[in-house]
């Protein structure tokens, strides 16, 4: 009994088409329930097809955001700071201004000492109030200051550092500070040198804590 009335609705839906009606074809969906089909409507199909497609959507925006936390969670048991997606580029900009002309590890240290800071009660708690951070009248990053961070192209190697230092990598021994001597206000060099403990030297840059 199935199997016919399967056939004669085939059947009438060739016929319709063959005579030009297919403005008029009714959208079925056919679901075996108790042997009996059930016929929809095609407003009710479309009405069905918007909500599963409305759900998609949701259940997608929750995936993305899900794996947004996951991955800040991530870098924060690596380096242990959380840092958004905004914040990498402010760091990956920074990093490029102050050492876009030193090599991999110059760079890593330098995302050091912005995650240090991060990570020290002595300065703020995110990576972009740590960069532009406004204490005495003067920024703490002189690219800030200059002007220069804004004008930066950052380059692969750049991020490749900033991603290292986000993993764990870190060279710093624990430096909160950095300067390079040879273009430092002599004030500034005498202030390094006066309140604050040197560690080491990496190519131009002198770190300090």
């Amino acid at each position: 009994m199935y199997k016919n009335r399967k056939k004669t609705i085939s059947i009438l839906i060739i016929s319709s088409m063959a005579a030009g009606m297919v403005n008029n074809i009714t959208c079925f969906s056919e679901t075996i329930k108790e042997k009996n089909i059930v016929i929809m409507s095609e407003n009710d199909y479309n009405l069905r097809n918007r909500a599963n497609i409305k759900k998609i959507s949701t259940l997608r925006k929750l995936h993305v955001e899900r794996m947004k936390q996951y991955k800040i969670m991530q870098i924060k048991k690596a380096c242990g700071v959380s840092v958004t997606a905004s914040e990498r580029k402010i760091l990956e900009r920074i990093v490029e201004a102050e050492a876009g002309g030193e090599n991999h590890k110059g760079k890593v240290l330098v995302a050091n000492v912005v995650l240090n800071r991060v990570k020290s009660k002595t300065f703020p708690s995110n990576v972009k109030d740590v960069v532009f951070s406004h204490r005495g009248g003067t920024y703490q990053f002189s690219p800030i200051m200059d002007g220069r961070y804004y004008t930066v192209d950052v380059s692969e190697d750049t991020k490749s550092a900033v991603s290292d230092a986000l993993r764990g990598v870190d060279y710093s021994n624990g430096a909160l500070y950095f300067m390079e001597r040879a273009l430092a206000d002599s004030s500034n060099v005498s202030w390094f040198d006066r309140s604050l403990t040197r560690l080491f030297r990496y190519h131009c840059h002198e770190f300090y804590k």
